[in-house]
């Protein structure tokens, strides 16, 4: 890398897969593009293979006294493991936007640049977050801009062992899935889905974007396994060494979705982890595995319509390669998926509280109201083996993978499990991977 009077060459330094989906033409350090922040249409696959080259890109170097000269901060929108993102006001131009800040000595360049680029190549499709021609560093951070969702995120507005309404829930399914298979037809993998990293544009869900393109790869890249385990990692991710990795499919994002179906419909969890040892996922691989009975469902899914039931079949099927295209659900969308017979409490106490593997619902742990409300901001306690006691659902939380090149400790540093008031709109929660 050359400086050149605060700027820097990197396009000498990255990957040729980088070097290729790169190009920017930068009105200045740090600055808007012409038309006055917003996003730009430079970079892209949308055409087909990427015909640009970026050997011209720069990346300024920005004291916090320029940044602050150019932007006024308006508020903080997120912070996590990995940096944090800013609502600013270009102070000219007068727009608002979202600066991404990725802490230097949390990723290396390569991996900023990658996510940038990546977002830049894939929003050209309307359900995907927008980056913007701003692209700098200061002295910790790397940062870029992307288009502000004013609606927040998803995470925000799910009622906590409730959900969301389903003509909501339908909305959202359709606009993800587009946004999904757009980036699967250009053989990558998300690799993060989950209602965090989708953004909104009103609070009815009529306009929503998938962001965080931090943890994309391709199709067939094989990457290191990432601590710990989110309830939306796909099984053979959870089951797969940490020597040897997994390599990435398109499933991995089937099933994540499936799940994220699952929490938009409930606003629970449907297990905490997609492995034999949790409960409530032995309870559903059980079920899956003898043949998806009718009239015999696992603790959490007999709320959902015999049509329903049949899409997570598809969706959550635990050999990848048995699992549908995202496409698919859409056809899944006309019929109705929660049957209000079976959401009642009275119903599913006939039928029995208690499943074959022991696991109750959660209305037979709740007491009052009041309690159960209480309940749901609480970080549920660890699975216990079936039988021995009566589990609750687990309730929604904010899910971060760690980072396997990151000094800090898994635990401990990841957001809070609960439900700030005053907490963001957009949420830095990326965990970088090196594919090997």
């Amino acid at each position: 890398m050359q400086d050149h009077g605060g700027d820097r060459q990197v396009a000498s330094s990255l990957p040729h897969s980088v070097k290729a989906s790169l190009s920017l033409s930068p009105t200045g350090p740090g600055q808007v593009g012409s038309s006055g922040g917003s996003p730009t249409s430079k970079m892209g696959y949308c055409g087909g293979l990427p015909v640009e080259d970026m050997q011209s890109l720069t990346i300024a170097s920005l004291s916090a006294a320029d940044v602050a000269k150019q932007y006024e901060h308006i508020r903080e929108l997120g912070k996590g493991t990995y940096g944090k993102v800013d609502l600013v006001a270009h102070r000219t131009q007068g727009t608002k936007i979202a600066l991404k800040f990725v802490t230097k000595n949390k990723t290396k360049l390569k991996s900023f640049l990658r996510e940038y680029s990546l977002t830049g190549s894939l929003s050209c499709s309307p359900f995907i977050i927008r980056v913007l021609d701003v692209l700098f560093e200061t002295d910790d951070s790397y940062v870029f801009g992307q288009e502000y969702a004013p609606a927040g995120d998803l995470f925000d507005i799910i009622p906590p062992q409730v959900g969301l309404p389903e003509e909501m829930v339908k909305r959202c399914m359709q606009q993800l899935g587009l946004a999904l298979d757009f980036i699967h037809s250009k053989n990558l993998v998300h690799r993060d889905v989950k209602p965090e990293n989708v953004l909104l544009f009103d609070h009815e869900c009529r306009r929503i974007k998938l962001a965080d393109f931090g943890m994309t790869r391709r199709v067939g890249c094989r990457v290191k396994r990432v601590s710990g385990t989110i309830p939306y990692t796909a099984p053979e991710v959870c089951r797969a060494s940490r020597a040897e990795g997994f390599l990435v499919t398109t499933s991995l994002d089937v099933w994540a979705f499936g799940v994220l179906v699952f929490c938009m419909l409930t606003g629970n969890f449907p297990w905490e982890a997609a492995l034999p040892v949790d409960a409530f996922y032995e309870e559903f691989r059980r079920w899956q595995k003898a043949g998806c009975p009718v009239g015999t469902y696992p603790s959490q899914w007999r709320r959902f319509t015999d049509d329903a039931l049949r899409m997570f079949q598809r969706l959550l099927a635990a050999e990848p390669e048995k699992r549908c295209g995202v496409k698919d659900v859409f056809c899944f969308i006309k019929y109705e998926l929660v049957s209000e017979l079976r959401r009642r409490a009275s119903y599913r106490a006939k039928r029995g509280e208690r499943s074959s593997s022991g696991v109750c619902t959660g209305s037979c742990t709740s007491s009052s109201s009041s309690s159960s409300s209480r309940s749901s901001h609480r970080h549920p306690e660890p699975s216990t083996p079936p039988g021995t006691s009566c589990l609750r659902p687990a309730p929604l939380k904010r899910s971060v993978l760690s980072d396997p090149l990151s000094s800090r400790e898994e635990s401990g540093q990841h957001q809070s499990t609960g439900r700030d008031k005053n907490k963001s709109q957009m949420v830095m929660a990326t965990a970088i991977e090196i594919c090997v």
